[in-house]
């Protein structure tokens, strides 16, 4: 009895691991969330417009055994770290090849020296503008001690 009990607290764990895995994406894209994401299609195998439990539960399985490198079934510390860079690398990919595309004003597929200064610079005076509330050219310490507070998810901290 205690080893069916133990085999069916593993199957829970692995279902709710699977779960968790397919789901994510779908919960962080609903919430404006910065996690990894998943187009709506790429969950909708039959492409019938609309999610049953049954493609997500597919989607999680595909993302486990993914992710299950040695296939034994369970995922390791050492498993989940290389998802997760592999994640992580996706991310940055992505981002550089959007910070790119907006900088390159040559389109060499390279950003110089100068790219960045530009782009440095109209960041730069939009940054300045937004903290010098008043407008009067100057930040001041409330000013500046406000976008702090902004920046840090609005947690006050004196300077």
């Amino acid at each position: 009895m205690a080893l069916l009990a133990g085999n069916l607290k593993s199957k829970l764990v692995l279902a709710t691991v699977g779960l968790t895995l397919a789901m994510t994406p779908v919960m962080a894209q609903a919430k404006g969330g910065h996690g990894p994401r998943v187009a709506f299609e790429e969950l909708d195998a039959d492409g019938n417009g609309s999610l049953t439990e049954a493609e997500i539960k597919a989607h999680g399985d595909a993302r486990f055994t993914t992710a299950d490198a040695n296939g034994d079934g369970t995922l390791s510390r050492a498993e989940l770290e290389a998802q997760a860079k592999a994640k992580s690398e996706e991310r940055m990919e992505r981002h550089l090849n959007k910070m790119i595309e907006k900088l390159d004003a040559d389109k060499d597929g390279s950003l110089s020296k100068e790219e960045l200064a530009d782009a440095g610079e109209k960041r730069k005076g939009k940054r300045f503008s937004r903290m010098d509330k008043d407008g009067n050219g100057e930040i001041s310490k409330e000013e500046f001690n406000e976008m702090g507070k902004k920046r840090r998810g609005g947690h006050k901290k004196d300077h």
